[in-house]
Formats: C-alpha cells, sequence, structure tokens
C-alpha cells in the first residue's frame, strides 16, 4: 500500500479529500499541493465544482494536520543554542494569516520540552501577559523560556509594543529564576532576534 500511494500523484492524493475536478482545478490554480493547503483561503476553496461545507471541513483539517506536523518536527529534544536554531524552531509562523505569540520551554541543556501558543491576535501588552507564559513554563519545569510572534506583513523589525512586551517578560522571568533567553519575530521576508539586535534591553 505504501508503495502505491509513493506512486500517486498529488492530484490522484487530493482527490481522496475532494472530487477528481476540484483537485485538478486547485493544483492548476495554485501549482502544488503545499500552495492549496497554505495560500488558498477557505472562500477561494468554496469556488471549485463540488466543494461544500463537508469537502471543505475535509480541507481544513488537512491543513490543520499538515500545520501540527510543521510545528511538533522541529520540537523533540531540539537543542536550541543560537539564534539561528531559533528561528528554525519558529518559522512555522511564518505562513500564519494573523499575529501568534508562542513560547518554547527549554530544560538546562537548551532542549526543548514543551511549547505553547499564547495568545492569537495583534500583539500588545495585554495580549502577551507575563503570567501565560510562566504559568505554563512551571507547568514543564522549565529552566528557561524562548518567546516568538509572527508578523504577517512579513517584515521581521520589531515595533516598539514588540520591545515593551519583552522587556516585561524578561523582568518577571529574572523574578522568577526562569530567564527569557530570546524574542524571536518571525517575517517572511525577515526574521529578527531581539536578543540580537537589542541586547541592551537585557543589560537593563
Amino acid at each position: 500500500m505504501n508503495e502505491k500511494l509513493n506512486q500517486m500523484s498529488d492530484e490522484q492524493l487530493l482527490s481522496a479529500f475532494i472530487p477528481e475536478e476540484s483537485a485538478k482545478g486547485l493544483l492548476h490554480d495554485y501549482s502544488n499541493l503545499y500552495n492549496v493547503l497554505h495560500m488558498a483561503s477557505d472562500q477561494q476553496i468554496r469556488t471549485y465544482y463540488g466543494i461544500g461545507n463537508s469537502k471543505l471541513y475535509k480541507m481544513q483539517c488537512l491543513r490543520e494536520v499538515m500545520n501540527r506536523i510543521n510545528q511538533q518536527k522541529v520540537k523533540i529534544s531540539k537543542e536550541l543554542s543560537g539564534t539561528q536554531a531559533a528561528i528554525n524552531y519558529f518559522q512555522f509562523l511564518e505562513e500564519k494569516p494573523v499575529e501568534e505569540f508562542w513560547a518554547v520551554f527549554l530544560n538546562t541543556k537548551n532542549q526543548a520540552i514543551g511549547s505553547k501558543c499564547i495568545t492569537v491576535g495583534t500583539l500588545n501588552a495585554s495580549l502577551a501577559q507575563p503570567r501565560e507564559v510562566f504559568a505554563a513554563a512551571l507547568q514543564h519545569m522549565a529552566a528557561s523560556v524562548i518567546v516568538a510572534h509572527n508578523h504577517p506583513s512579513g517584515d521581521g523589525e520589531p515595533s516598539s509594543e514588540d520591545i515593551a512586551v519583552t522587556r516585561t517578560l524578561i523582568t518577571a522571568g529574572d523574578m522568577l529564576r526562569i530567564p527569557v533567553l530570546d524574542h524571536i519575530v518571525i517575517g517572511k521576508h525577515k526574521s529578527i532576534s531581539i536578543r540580537e539586535n537589542y541586547s541592551d534591553i537585557w543589560d537593563a
């Protein structure tokens, strides 16, 4: 069975979830499976032949499965000892249509032992509360934390609000002796480590 699946075309695989005509049309318009699942909105998918609520639901489930695989495949005993490793860890955020604020919890060897989406929405001080981050960190018995969020605009340059949130989290982490090692801002065009570019925040 596995060998047979390996030989199937993208169109044949997608046709297992939606009508063949729809699969053909979507792949023609979006070029490949990745683009179909990440670039085509629910509203756009609905315009194709034979896709009603039930077929759209299957596509949504398939998209969510892929999102979770992308998130989880880099999270098992992954050492996050450098800026690029942290950026790579959170790279899945670049495809998110809205801002999501995440935290990854590390052991004493800087290995990821868990992660959590803290908030969804425009990042501000009220959304990225230290209690949300550090309650989860304590549950994981974390030695340290790295936080990250995405800029759907594609530009990873931190805003003044990003800097303010980082300062607040650093202060809370120092009090709890669970240091915040970095705050990563993910953009499609550029991703930035706030610690690497604004190190004075940690020295204050």
